[in-house]
């Protein structure tokens, strides 16, 4: 299982540049994703690497909100993730 995509939803406190405390929402997607086996893919490889896919400029904070997540099965298969920019 691979899930690709936008949760507007950073995973941890390392994926948002304000380092707000984890919320209930946050908390239950991480526990379900966890019951059903899955893993956020680039924090599970970078677990201290900050890198952000999001600004919001109202706020002025950075923040991850792209997730690519798999089976835990498959994490011995990725031998490597990179977050690309593009700085317009």
């Amino acid at each position: 299982t691979i899930i690709v995509g936008d949760f507007n939803t950073p995973p941890s406190i390392l994926d948002r540049s304000s380092r707000q405390k984890i919320n209930k929402g946050i908390q239950d997607m991480n526990s379900a994703l966890d019951q059903v086996n899955l893993v956020h893919i680039y924090r599970t490889l970078h677990p201290k690497i900050t890198e952000y896919t999001f600004f919001s400029s109202p706020h002025g904070t950075h923040s991850k909100t792209d997730h690519i997540i798999s089976s835990k099965t498959l994490i011995g298969k990725c031998k490597r993730t990179v977050i690309i920019t593009n700085n317009l």
